[in-house]
């Protein structure tokens, strides 16, 4: 049966050159605070930012200045891991289609049974951090446990 809705085999590679570097400019944003100025857009209008408890207001004649350092991390994470984790193996069969099933399912109940248990135990700010790493996990999870599958199959 031909696998639907998979990415080419060579989609792989490409996600581990864009995943690596913007988890690490990620974890950089998030435990440094690191915003890169290159990122950084100045808007001609009136723009109502909330960062961080306060809002920040520009007004029309200086602007207001945005950083994307934290969304180009995030939205570059996503992509290579969607990369990493719906680009075809080599050798496509149907076992290889039940491990990915499998996996899938498994990373979806383990995900949503960890953030649960977060939900019961972490409270106020710190379950901010909770629902961005939920952003990752399913992902992280089905990559980790399908790639050991295969690894263990071979």
């Amino acid at each position: 049966m031909e696998p639907r809705f998979l990415l080419p085999y060579r989609f792989k590679f490409i996600g581990w050159i864009i995943t690596i570097p913007s988890i690490i400019l990620g974890l950089f944003v998030m435990f440094d605070n690191l915003s890169l100025d290159f990122f950084s857009i100045r808007l001609p209008l009136d723009y109502i930012v909330y960062d961080g408890g306060m809002n920040v207001k520009g007004t029309i004649d200086d602007g207001t200045e945005l950083n994307f350092t934290d969304e180009i991390a995030t939205i570059g994470s996503i992509v290579g891991l969607i990369f990493i984790a719906f680009s075809k193996v080599k050798f496509e069969d149907e076992y290889v289609s039940k491990i990915r099933l499998e996996s899938l399912q498994w990373a979806i109940y383990l995900n949503f049974g960890l953030l649960i248990i977060a939900t019961i135990f972490i409270h106020g700010l710190a379950y901010y951090n909770v629902t961005v790493y939920n952003i990752f996990t399913p992902l992280i999870i089905f990559i980790v446990r399908f790639y050991y599958l295969i690894l263990i199959k071979n």
